[in-house]
């Protein structure tokens, strides 16, 4: 079972790529939307995927990801982020952000998640 947070101050965000996702069966999605919350997430339900929107409740998404791997830097996070590639590269190298997702992500982003996850053996 590959488990996945979602972590967002406004869920309807993440809502198209969490409901694609959870289509997979072996896939299952939890909600956060504080840092706090998230943090109590990871230690609870252990997930492998840590996907994070531009903002959360009390804190913006790039700060949150920072201290998720201070916590555990095998997990792995995707970013929304409206920056460019160049830009969000530079933004997140040495973080192990392993996809830059944009703002509202649907269908293509979860496949194109699934398959990057399989490639480096996250889930299986």
């Amino acid at each position: 079972m590959l488990t996945l947070l979602m972590v967002a101050k406004e869920k309807d965000l993440l809502a198209v790529l969490a409901d694609e996702l959870s289509k997979k069966p072996q896939v299952s999605i939890v909600w956060a939307q504080s840092q706090q919350e998230a943090l109590a997430r990871i230690e609870t339900d252990a997930p492998q995927v840590v996907v994070v929107g531009k903002s959360l409740t009390d804190s913006p998404g790039l700060p949150f990801i920072k201290e998720v791997i201070k916590r555990d830097p095998f997990i792995n996070c995707a970013l929304v982020s409206p920056l460019t590639e160049e830009e969000f590269h530079e933004e997140t190298e040495g973080l192990g952000v392993f996809m830059h997702l944009p703002v509202n992500p649907g269908a293509q982003e979860s496949e194109r998640m699934l398959r990057l996850l399989e490639s480096i053996g996250v889930g299986q």
